[in-house]
């Protein structure tokens, strides 16, 4: 697993230096998620990880948007009762 977590740490030290756009974050983001899913990672490694790409709050609205379409998007209740 150490090997895995320096991969992924080396993959986003070099995107960062870059400036790599959010999509290549939430696909790096995607890639985690399922190597913690495979136990190649820990959970806790996965958290570490996801706050080098720069946390949560960064791209929540673009993963929400990227899973279930426009975030804004509201859905109103029929009326038919």
């Amino acid at each position: 697993m150490e090997s895995v977590l320096k991969d992924f740490e080396y993959l986003i030290q070099k995107g960062l230096n870059n400036k790599m756009p959010l999509d290549a974050k939430l696909i790096i983001l995607g890639q985690i998620i399922y190597a913690v899913e495979r136990e190649d990672l820990t959970i806790e490694e996965g958290w570490e990880l996801e706050k080098m790409l720069g946390g949560r709050e960064e791209h929540e609205n673009a993963l929400e948007y990227a899973i279930f379409g426009d975030a804004q998007e509201t859905v109103t209740p029929s009326s038919k009762s």
